[in-house]
């Protein structure tokens, strides 16, 4: 009974859409649980690139579709109409809707698109993990190759977005039929991380795992120097990880915006997004882990060979859950949207 409720209040939610950022629900998605113990609810970004494949290989392990979740416009970086719920300010995109779904809630797992960080850095910006691979769905999304607004071109990659790290795991394997891998893992970090052990605890201590350290440079908003050094230590490393912070918080992160003047330019570069911007125009397979700094987080990128993402997710779980009741408490706890009013206490109420 517990589990017919909680995803009953996920539709109530999401039909109530307080941060429109819905734009159709299929309340029947509950009727899954007849057939299974355990499911979760899928958000689906607006977009012709996700194949109904997908959906039917995730349909089979109780991934239930429930939503198809709006987006920003023409895939701009930054959705114009869609606010942050923690901020107030634009929401980051273009997965803009799928992102803020999960996080409220009324999804379990979000699938988007990402060609230049377009899941990782909404999932970052509202503390949720992102994961992208140009792996999944490989000769479908090749149909859909297009160029950036600064002209580069590239083939977009599916992605997902969750609250728990397991949700987004099990998904990936799934549809890139992983294995749990616990071989030696190359990890390459900032050399800034020496004096200051940015990195858990656990990861330093575990003689499985090699910590090399190399001099990244100052990056800023062309993405050319990102894409060279990538492609330069990706081939040498299993996993390479990268820290981001304060995505869209100190700045537009939009290259719309950003190509004006350098005024536009100085604010796009506060916008917190570096690598995740690259990821997936260099063909690495990333992941993106929250911490407890607000829309910040570790990076994980690797070249998209099944091996090494096995060995990313290996290490992923060694980064501590972020559990925080305030959000909890604010913005999924169902009776902040449906509260009772005075009459109906009276006539509804215990």
């Amino acid at each position: 009974m517990n589990e017919i409720i909680k995803h009953a209040q996920q539709t109530f939610l999401a039909m109530k859409d307080p941060y429109h950022s819905v734009e159709r629900v299929y309340p029947q998605a509950i009727h899954a649980l007849e057939k299974h113990d355990d499911i979760h609810y899928i958000g689906m970004k607006n977009a012709v690139q996700i194949p109904l494949r997908l959906i039917q290989r995730l349909k089979a392990h109780g991934y239930i579709l429930h939503t198809v979740d709006r987006c920003s416009i023409n895939g701009r970086a930054v959705d114009m109409q869609l606010r942050n719920p923690i901020t107030g300010r634009r929401m980051t995109g273009s997965s803009s809707g799928t992102a803020i779904n999960v996080f409220l809630g009324i999804n379990d797992l979000g699938i988007g698109t990402d060609g230049g960080g377009s899941v990782l850095a909404p999932a970052m910006s509202v503390q949720c993990y992102g994961f992208i691979s140009p792996l999944m769905e490989q000769e479908h999304m090749k149909q859909y190759g297009k160029c950036s607004t600064d002209g580069l071109c590239f083939t977009p990659s599916l992605g997902f977005i969750t609250r728990d790290l397991a949700v987004i795991k099990k998904a990936a394997g799934i549809c890139l039929e992983l294995r749990e891998n616990d071989m030696p893992v190359h990890v390459i970090c900032p050399e800034a991380w020496k004096e200051h052990q940015k990195l858990p605890e656990k990861i330093y201590e575990k003689t499985k795992i090699k910590i090399e350290t190399v001099d990244f440079p100052v990056f800023d908003n062309s993405r050319e120097p990102m894409i060279n050094f990538l492609k330069q230590y990706l081939p040498g490393c299993d996993v390479l990880i990268h820290y981001e912070k304060k995505i869209d918080v100190n700045g537009i992160g939009d290259s719309i915006l950003g190509h004006f003047d350098e005024e536009t330019q100085e604010d796009q570069l506060k916008s917190g997004k570096f690598l995740i911007r690259v990821a997936n125009m260099v063909g690495a397979t990333a992941l993106c882990i929250p911490d407890n700094a607000f829309a910040s987080g570790y990076v994980l990128l690797c070249e998209s060979k099944k091996e090494k993402i096995e060995k990313m997710f290996s290490i992923a779980e060694d980064f501590p859950k972020i559990e925080d009741e305030l959000i909890k408490r604010y913005f999924r706890n169902m009776d902040a949207y449906f509260s009772y009013g005075a009459l109906e206490e009276g006539l509804l109420g215990e």
